[in-house]
Parts: structure tokens; C-alpha cells; sequence
């Protein structure tokens, strides 16, 4: 090695390698506190000392589950099936810190031996050039691979396999990647995308490694620049997938990580703050699995992890109460041992349940608790946020006694296919449409025709009755404002009330998508649905027109690469501007009766007609409630309304009909 590259190699070992006897206390703990992932290491690398690549890691972006093996030397540039992200899956290298992690689980040489000639064989068939700019070059994959380099490295940089001369060509390739980094062709799309933070934690981490100043400072300016431009004010993220929130989430603590672990002051006070919304934004949507929501480009990942490094990270409590109790698994190789006693150490703040709204992406968030038997609802309609998200306004998801019952499709694939297509329309959510049709059709598989806006969510909380309202401008073109208004009755009861206002369309439809465990049977009222833990009724009206019913199967794809078949429901109508779905939740054997009510004006004594307003009476579980929806303002004649002798100047109201003193609980004015 030259003199340069040696100081670079020992202020490497200094900062970021692990001394043996430290790898084998983190080896130790994780065989104690994590066998599940510590087997899935062993498997993974296992498969890359024969040159198979498989890619099962939890937050591995592209998943896949067709090995692939190379018999005659690796081909960097292989395509599968067509699709080019499992190119860029395979150029990122994250399953070479497996190869490091099995090293120091066995002591095995030959796993850092894999690491060695694998990384030698990729610099030799794969060095920088403009046609590779877009394959195995991107700037996202390299940013990203930069950063695998160094932690896989540091978990075998005590190995004989890393001789001088693979040292040598280690920090030269992390040359290159600092040159490609700082050299980024579009710094403007960059700013705005998951790519940006992505690219210049790489680029923070080579640049310091290489002591290369203005690169640190390039990054240092970028990474806080993107802070501000790319988080809203709820602390979302703007691309409105939940899976790419917590890919820049991540790149973020780790480069919060580096920052501290140089005495780097990367971040202001207020910048640490926005990263601290980041990651209670993570932690607030969490359905009772405590996995992300499948909304966008989203798959079903658990988040514990990434909330277990941000509550050490930033020391936080409320943070810890939605994580492991322990250090996981990924940070105790990445921190140390030592690190999980400090983490011990931080008290965990109790979670209630409640009403979480995260206003500028458009999301609420109604919980029973932070169990897994917990009920979850969530509500969607903001935002489109860009290639990754989905056409999903006015989207509703259910969880009950920690099952998954109304869920959304995922992603499956980024090819120009109809899978994708479908995946990302309106229909393949739990939404309204008008005459069957898009608001927004693809035009490929990142854009759409238009861009239609979702109009600021309203929400009530009182007592038992929460209620949330949405609307968009989808169909604003065809003269129909669409509007959704969901009242929730101490998480029984479930009214799904969705207007067509303005010109009303030949046909009004909602669409509604199972979990696999669901199963769905027809009754003389509806529909029953019974799953693994809980069963529950829906019931459809539509101003008194014929509501039909049409049940099939839609696609679910909760990781990509890998899709089922799940139940599905179209209920549709026609000459209506309303239609009103009431899901109730069977606690006993008892029946669910769901009576239509007339509702009637007290003050001056007259019937309004089902297009003014409509109520229900709902029995279930040996209560008895009534629920009135409005379809104007309240004013003139049509004021003082309601139903069975309760009455509210409302114009969304319940009332317990139980109670012999009968009041209307207003829940929109």
C-alpha cells in the first residue's frame, strides 16, 4: 500500500472495525437475542460461497424468491424475468455484511474469503463508465453500496483473507465511488428523492474515510438540505409510501451515526428534530403487527428495528415504547454490544391508544392500543407524492383484534406491466369510484394522466364516535366532487358514507379488498366475513336504490416479487348520489339488524327525503345505536333533525339508543 492509502486503512480499523474480541461479544449477544436472524444470515451466506443470490432480507427494496446461480463466474449485469431491479438489488451489495456477520458467528475464514473474492471481482468487471450510468452505476445503488462496503469490511478487516493488496483495491474502489457521488449529473432530481439521501450518506461516509473535505462538506450541505426540502410538517416523508419514508429515515440514522462516531456536528438542533418526526411518524403508523402500512410502493416490513436504532440514537423513550425491548439485530453489529446496556438504560414511554392524524400526508390513524390484538383503523387521502405513490385517495385499511381484514395491495413489481398498473389504480383500493372508471390513469409505471388534489381531512373525536371526512377532485372534470365521511362506534361499528356531490354519475361503486385470512360468504342482508380471529357483517344501501353485490379476487402483493389472490367486493348502484357500507364487528352469536330510518325535522314537523338525508338504526352486540348523515347544509326547514327521538343540528350524528335520555352526538357541523 502507498502511503496515503495506509493512513486511509488505519483511520478505517481506528473508526469502524471492530477489535475480535468485540465481534465476538456481538456475535455472542446476537446468538442470544436474535437465532431467527442470525439463521438467516447463515443461509444467505451460505448461497454466496456458491454463487447463488437470493435476496430475503428484511429491508432488501427488490425481494426475491427464484435463486439465481452463477456456475462459470458472476454476471453483475444479469437481468431476471425481465426486471432490471434485481440488477440494481444485486449491485447494491447489502448481503455482503451477511458474509461479515457469518464471519464472526463461525470464525469461518472462508465466509470473509467469499466477501474478498467476490468485492475483487465486482471492481474488476464492473469499473465506472457512462454506459453502466444507468445498470449497475446508478448513483442510489452506489450511494447505498458505498456504505455496505465499509460495514461489511469492518466485520473482516481482522481476516487474512484482506491482505494488503485487497485493502489497496478496497479504498481505490471507494475512490471511484466518492468521484461517481461527488459528480452527481442531477442534483435537482436528487434534492427532491429517496435517491439524494441515499447518495450522500454514501458519499459522507467515503468522503470522510478518504479525507476528502469538500466532499464532507458537499454532503454535510446536501443531507441537511434534503432534511428541509423532503419531510413535512407531520413528519412523513413527501413520496407518500411509508416503505421509502423509512428507506430515507434510515440513510438519515446513519448518517447521524457516522456524524457522532467522528464527532462530525452534522445536524442542528432543529434538524435532529425533523429526524425525530421522521421516526415518531414511523412509529405512529404502525399497524398492530408493527409492520409500515402496504400504502404506495410499500411492502409488509416489521419497523421495529429502524424505531429500536432511533430511540438510542436520539434517546428517546416514546420512541423505545414502539420498539424491542432489546438492541435488534442489525444495530448490534453496527454499534456494539456495549450498546444494548445504554440502551437498556433508556425508560420506555407507555403508547395509548387514540387518534393519530398526520394532516399534511393526508393519514388518521384510529387505534385500540399497541398490542397485537389491538384494532386499527386507517385513513388515507393526501398527497400523491410522486412515482411511488398510488392512487389511493379516500383509502380505508381495518385491523381487528390484531387481524388484518381490509387491506391494500401492495406494490409486486416496477415493470411496465398491468400488474403494476392495477396495483397502483384507484380500483385496487379501498375506495369509491364514479361510473367504474380511474380519476387517474398511469401513463407508465412511475406517471399519471392527471394529478388530481385531495381536499384537508376533518376529524372528530368524542367519546365512543370518532368520525373523519375526505374528499377529492378526481372527477371534479365530469362535475362530481367525491367526498368519504367514516363514523366509528366504540370500534364496532363501522359506517363507510360516501357522496357524490355535485352531477351524479350513472353508476357509484366501492370497492373493497380482503386479507387471506378473510372469508367471505353472501346472506339474504349482505355479506358475513369470518377470519382467523374475528368475524364481522356488512350491510350496503344507496338512497333506497337496488344495491348489487359482486364478489371475485383481486391481487395482494405483500413483498415484491410475490403475489396471491385474495377476496374482493364491488357494490354498485345506480341513480344515486350516495351509498352508505356498515361493516360491524360480531362479538357474540346474537344478530346484527341494520334498520334504514327516515330522518325527521322535530322543529317543523316534516320527513326528509333519503336525497336530503338518511339515517340507521344498528343493533349488535346487545347495543342499540343510530347514526344520521346529511347530504346538504343544515338551514331552513331542514334543521333541527334525527331519528327514533333524538335530534342534533348536525349533519353527521349518533346517539346511543340504549340510554333513556336520548341526545344526537354531533360529529360534523
Amino acid at each position: 500500500m502507498t502511503g496515503p492509502r495506509e493512513v486511509q486503512w488505519r483511520r478505517f480499523c481506528e473508526t469502524m472495525a471492530p477489535q475480535r474480541d468485540e465481534l465476538e461479544r456481538r456475535a455472542a449477544l446476537c446468538r442470544a437475542l436474535w437465532p431467527q436472524d442470525c439463521a438467516l444470515t447463515m443461509k444467505t451466506a451460505g448461497e454466496l460461497r456458491e454463487n447463488t443470490f437470493l435476496f430475503q432480507l428484511p429491508w432488501d427494496m427488490e425481494q426475491t424468491y427464484q435463486p439465481v446461480h452463477f456456475e462459470n463466474g458472476i454476471d453483475w449485469g444479469f437481468v431476471l424475468n425481465g426486471d432490471q431491479e434485481f440488477t440494481f438489488q444485486m449491485n447494491r451489495h447489502r448481503y455482503w455484511i451477511c458474509l461479515g456477520q457469518a464471519y464472526a458467528l463461525t470464525g469461518d475464514e472462508t465466509y470473509a474469503e467469499c466477501f474478498v473474492n467476490q468485492l475483487t471481482d465486482w471492481i474488476e468487471k464492473e469499473p465506472w463508465r457512462k454506459d453502466a450510468a444507468d445498470t449497475t452505476w446508478r448513483t442510489l445503488d452506489a450511494g447505498l453500496r458505498a456504505d455496505y462496503w465499509v460495514r461489511a469490511m469492518a466485520l473482516c478487516a481482522r481476516s487474512a483473507a484482506v491482505t494488503p493488496q485487497v485493502v489497496e483495491r478496497f479504498l481505490e474502489g471507494l475512490e471511484i465511488h466518492a468521484n461517481r457521488l461527488a459528480e452527481n449529473p442531477r442534483i435537482g432530481f436528487s434534492t427532491k428523492s429517496n435517491w439524494g439521501v441515499m447518495e450522500y450518506t454514501g458519499l459522507y461516509m467515503v468522503a470522510w474515510l478518504l479525507n476528502r473535505p469538500e466532499d464532507v462538506e458537499r454532503a454535510r450541505l446536501f443531507l441537511r438540505k434534503a432534511l428541509h426540502t423532503q419531510f413535512m410538517d407531520d413528519g412523513m416523508q413527501w413520496e407518500a409510501s411509508p416503505m421509502y419514508h423509512n428507506e430515507v429515515l434510515m440513510s438519515t440514522l446513519e448518517a447521524l451515526r457516522l456524524a457522532r462516531l467522528w464527532g462530525d456536528t452534522l445536524f442542528s438542533q432543529e434538524e435532529i428534530e425533523i429526524i425525530r418526526k421522521a421516526a415518531y411518524a414511523t412509529m405512529l403508523l404502525q399497524t398492530p403487527a408493527h409492520h409500515q402500512p402496504m400504502v404506495g410502493d410499500s411492502d409488509d416490513t416489521d419497523v421495529r428495528d429502524i424505531l429500536t436504532q432511533a430511540a438510542l440514537l436520539l434517546e428517546d423513550g416514546v420512541l423505545k415504547g414502539g420498539a424491542f425491548d432489546r438492541l435488534d439485530y442489525e444495530s448490534i453489529w453496527l454499534l456494539g454490544a456495549e450498546e444494548d446496556v445504554r440502551y437498556q438504560s433508556i425508560a420506555p414511554q407507555a403508547l395509548k391508544g387514540g387518534v393519530t392524524e398526520l394532516s399534511s400526508s393526508g393519514q388518521v390513524i384510529l387505534r385500540t392500543g399497541w398490542d397485537i390484538k389491538a384494532d386499527w383503523l386507517y385513513f388515507k387521502n393526501g398527497p400523491l407524492g410522486g412515482g411511488h405513490g398510488h392512487q389511493d385517495k379516500l383509502h380505508v385499511g381495518l385491523w381487528l383484534d390484531g387481524e388484518e381484514i381490509l387491506t391494500d395491495g401492495g406494490r409486486y413489481t416496477y415493470t411496465d406491466t398491468q400488474e403494476r398498473y392495477w396495483l397502483k389504480s384507484a380500483a385496487a383500493h379501498n375506495v369509491p369510484l364514479a361510473d367504474a372508471e380511474e380519476y387517474a390513469d398511469s401513463i407508465d409505471s412511475w406517471g399519471y394522466r392527471t394529478l388530481p388534489q385531495a381536499l384537508p381531512n376533518r376529524v372528530c373525536h368524542k367519546g365512543e364516535y370518532f368520525f373523519v371526512e375526505g374528499s377529492h377532485t378526481g372527477y371534479v372534470a365530469q362535475g362530481i366532487l367525491l367526498c368519504r365521511r367514516i363514523l366509528v362506534v366504540s370500534s364496532d361499528i363501522f359506517v363507510i358514507n360516501d357522496t357524490w356531490i355535485g352531477r351524479h354519475p350513472r353508476e357509484t361503486s366501492q370497492h373493497f379488498h380482503f386479507a387471506e385470512t378473510v372469508r367471505l360468504n353472501t346472506t339474504s342482508q349482505g355479506l358475513e366475513g369470518i377470519g382467523a380471529t374475528s368475524r364481522f357483517s356488512m350491510q350496503f344501501f344507496a338512497q333506497e336504490q337496488f344495491v348489487r353485490m359482486k364478489l371475485g379476487t383481486a391481487p395482494l402483493a405483500r413483498h415484491y416479487n410475490k403475489m396471491k389472490q385474495v377476496p374482493d367486493l364491488t357494490v354498485n348502484a345506480e341513480n344515486c348520489g350516495a351509498m352508505t357500507t356498515i361493516l360491524v364487528r360480531r362479538r357474540d352469536t346474537s344478530p346484527v339488524r341494520i334498520t334504514p330510518q327516515s330522518v325527521y325535522n322535530e322543529a317543523y314537523s316534516h320527513e326528509l327525503v333519503p336525497q336530503q338525508a338518511e339515517g340507521f338504526v344498528i343493533e349488535a352486540n346487545g347495543r342499540r345505536h343510530g347514526v344520521v348523515f346529511l347530504y346538504q347544509d343544515v338551514g331552513n326547514t331542514e334543521d333541527y333533525n334525527g331519528i327514533c327521538g333524538a335530534y342534533g343540528l348536525g349533519r353527521v350524528m349518533a346517539c346511543d339508543l340504549n340510554q333513556a335520555s336520548r341526545q344526537m352526538i354531533v360529529l360534523q357541523w
